[in-house]
């Protein structure tokens, strides 16, 4: 999200395309110090739609989300479809991809307004 570590960390305000603000369902947790977002059907969580053109960018971004497309199940989080609820699109999303038990929902489902 536009403003955080990782967005600064890959440069990305210079590097994306931004579009505005979008829902999708599901939960966030807060995992210390960042989210993981949960799909499912209860719940709201909100975050940013950004496209971009270099195609080394989705690299990039899986390695700093700790995806492995090579090992999706061992990954700390995975990239999947996902539907967002604003622009009736379906974009990409990165999923949580461990328990959740014991750690606190936030219950805003936006990480600047825990």
């Amino acid at each position: 999200m536009r403003g955080g570590s990782g967005y600064r960390a890959l440069g990305l305000e210079t590097r994306v395309h931004r579009h505005g603000q979008e829902r999708v369902t599901g939960r966030l947790y807060h995992l210390g110090d960042y989210p993981g977002l949960v799909t499912g059907p209860h719940g709201l969580v909100h975050g940013e739609l950004v496209s971009f053109e270099d195609p080394g960018l989705i690299e990039e971004l899986d390695a700093y989300e700790l995806y492995d497309p090579e090992n999706p199940t061992g990954s700390e989080y995975r990239r999947i479809e996902v539907d967002l609820l604003m622009s009736g699109r379906r974009g990409l999303a990165y999923e949580y991809n461990r328990t959740v038990t014991n750690k606190p929902i936030i219950a805003t489902g936006n990480w600047r307004t825990r």
